[in-house]
This record gives C-alpha cells, structure tokens and sequence, in this order.
C-alpha cells in the first residue's frame, strides 16, 4: 500500500491542543479520500508550526483557505516533514498527533521523538498516550517506534534542572530531554493539556479508557538499543557531566591521591593472582607504579581492597537461569557473554545500565534500604525473569 493511500484513509481529523488554537476544527481528510503524495506535502507543510525541534499541529480556518505559515516553519523545518510523513505510517486511522519533539540521544547518528498521540475514546473524551519514535539517522525514511506510554490520571511532569522533564505515571518514570528550550516548552504545553483531560476523566489502569493503547504496545518495533534507550533513563537523577567546578571545593591533595589509589589498585588487583599475592605486596606494586610511599595510606589502602574483592566476587546462581550479582558483575562484560546472560534486572537507583546495546534492561530504580517496598515490583519483575527463563 502506497503512502498517500494510507494518509488518505484517514478519517479522524488531525486537531490541535496547543494554547495557539482555536477549539474549532474541521477533518483534514473526507470519507474515504484518497490524497496525493504532492498533497500530502502541503498538507504537512501548511498544517504545522514548527520550532527548532518540534511541531504543533495547527487548526484549519472555517475557509475554504488554508493558514499560509510556511514562512514561520522553513527556519527550523529541516527533516522534520519527512520524519512526519514517516510517523503517520505507524498510526491507526482514528488517531492524531498533536505535538512531536525532537530528544537527545547518548547515539550520534540515531534520531528520537516523543510524539503524543490523541484519539476519541469509548465515553467521547479525548485520551492521550506519548510514543517514542526513532529514525536510524537524519536522513531516514523509516521509523520504528520504541515507547508507549499511556496518560493516566496520576500522571506527574516534574522538571529535572538538568534541560528534560520526567513524566511518571503508573509506577513507570521516563525522562525526555528536548533538543531547545523552545521545544521542551512546547512539550509541556501538550502534556499538561492532555494531563488535564485524564485527570477530569479519572483515566486509571484497568478501566475502559485507553484500551486502545495495546495496539501500539504490540507494534514496538524499534531494535532493541533503541528500547533501552527509551527506558534507561527512568528516575535517574541526569546521565550529564557535572557542571565544571567554578564555585566548589577543589579537592585536597589527600583525596586527588586517594582517588588515584582507587583506579591504580583495582587495576592491579584485576592483573594479579589474588590466591598467591598478600596485601603488602599488592601495596608494595602500588607505590612503584605510583612512585610514592603510601605507608599513611596503608589503612585506606586495606579497607579499599576488600571494597573491590567484594565487587570482584563471581555471582551467585540462585536458580538454573538466575545470577544474583554486584555493580562489579553487571559491568564485567566478557564474563557476563560466557555465562550465557541476556536479560539483566537492575534493582538500583544510583547505578545505570552498562550495556543497554547488548542486553535487555529491566529497571527498578530504589535505594538499598531495609524501609524499600519491594513487593510493589513483584509482579513486573516476575514477568521479566519469566521471560528470560523462556528464551531459547
């Protein structure tokens, strides 16, 4: 099926949230239209304001003429039509965009959206969801889509500090970082909106609203990079470099050496056979190489070795197709191949994924306290470890 038949089946009208637009709209697209590729392109190009990295649908006049604002969007268009035209592919005839941002990404040549999407539910409100979509490169045609998540109720938008803003609903946290500050703007904009809606609906898990959202959760289709990109990120604090230094603390010449001591000794400690060495000779390898006498270090030195001997140990198998490891485990990643590992469950809030290119991440991001409700995560975590016992 050509493109244009596929936009052109659509019968629902593409409408607009944003604070720009007005509350009347008119369909786009009348029963069983059928629009050219050239139409298509006007369409888009006449329908949209466009920021650096984001675009807003714009209502159509009660006209017959179509708003002209092709110059307010040739600035900042870019590739975006052509990611748009690509977007609408993945969605069901019923459904709309009403915003699409532009994200960052830890990929250089990989390209992110999160696109919120709109339909007319079952009680005729309107539901919302957001989809993370992602294109292999700038220039791509094709798009596949690695998120779903729906807008419940009790879903929260909390600014990071960090250029992003975290959206957590349902026990789930995501973090999206906008590539401006005009398009995260515009992103909260959309969000609160359709935050709004839920919120006055009473949207909750398990009720009939939003049921249409497994439709797109069994069409996630990006490679599996993309999807622990899009997941990665949940409730952790920032994946940025610190600010540099300008107004803090320089570090003692006790702590520079102390933090040398560190790195050289678990180098040296991963080097040596720990079964046929004592402490003194690790230490005695330690100021060669440092070419220094480390004799008021001695203590730091001893209780840093058994940080990192604990770290080193071999995982624990707890069943046939369980490990139970540490930080040091999860990041050890010629071990982790040997052993046959595929999934990884990290039950952590200070450590991210190592690998999220090469294994499949499930996280759960609480501190390491007796106080943690760990029951609460019983029923994902079971599901996931089910699923890697399962593969074959």
């Amino acid at each position: 099926m050509t493109l244009s038949t596929l936009v052109g089946e659509r019968k629902a009208p593409l409408a607009c949230t944003c604070s720009l637009c007005g509350p009347d709209m008119i369909p786009y697209f009348s029963d069983n239209a059928v629009i050219s590729q050239n139409a298509i392109n006007q369409l888009i190009s006449e329908s949209f304001l466009t920021v650096k990295g984001a675009a807003l649908f714009l209502p159509r006049g009660n006209g017959s003429s179509t708003p002209r604002i092709s110059h307010r969007r040739n600035k900042h268009a870019g590739d975006l039509q052509q990611h748009l035209q690509a977007m609408f592919i993945l969605l069901r005839p019923e459904d709309n965009i009403r915003l699409a941002v532009r994200l960052e990404s830890t990929y250089q040549n990989r390209t992110r959206y999160m696109v919120v999407v709109s339909t007319n539910g079952r009680q005729d409100t309107e539901e919302s969801i957001v989809l993370g979509m992602d294109f292999s490169s700038n220039d791509s045609s094709t798009c596949t889509m690695g998120l779903v998540l729906p807008l419940w109720s009790d879903t929260l938008i909390h600014l990071d500090g960090d250029g992003g803003f975290s959206v957590s609903t349902d026990n789930r946290v995501h973090i999206f970082k906008p590539v401006s500050v005009q398009a995260m703007w515009s992103a909260l904009q959309s969000l609160h909106k359709a935050c709004e809606v839920a919120r006055i609906n009473n949207y909750y898990p398990g009720s009939l609203f939003l049921t249409w959202v497994s439709y797109y959760e069994s069409h996630i289709n990006s490679d599996q990079s993309s999807v622990n990109e899009w997941n990665a990120m949940q409730d952790v604090q920032s994946h940025r470099p610190d600010s540099p230094a300008l107004f803090t603390d320089i570090p003692t010449e006790r702590e520079r050496t102390e933090r040398l001591i560190k790195t050289k000794l678990r180098e040296i400690m991963m080097q040596k056979d720990l079964e046929n060495i004592t402490s003194k000779e690790i230490r005695t390898e330690l100021e060669m190489q440092m070419v220094c006498n480390l004799r008021e270090f001695k203590e730091f030195i001893d209780n840093e070795m058994i940080v990192i001997l604990g770290q080193m140990d071999s995982p624990t198998q707890i069943f046939e197709h369980v490990f139970l490891g540490s930080e040091w485990n999860a990041s050890n990643l010629e071990d982790l191949q040997n052993r046959g590992v595929r999934y990884i469950l990290n039950v952590t809030r200070e450590i991210d994924n190592f690998f999220p290119g090469v294994f499949e991440y499930h996280n759960i991001r609480v501190y390491d306290e007796e106080a943690t409700d760990l029951l609460a995560y019983w029923n994902d975590t079971y599901k996931f470890i089910s699923k890697a016992k399962n593969y074959q």
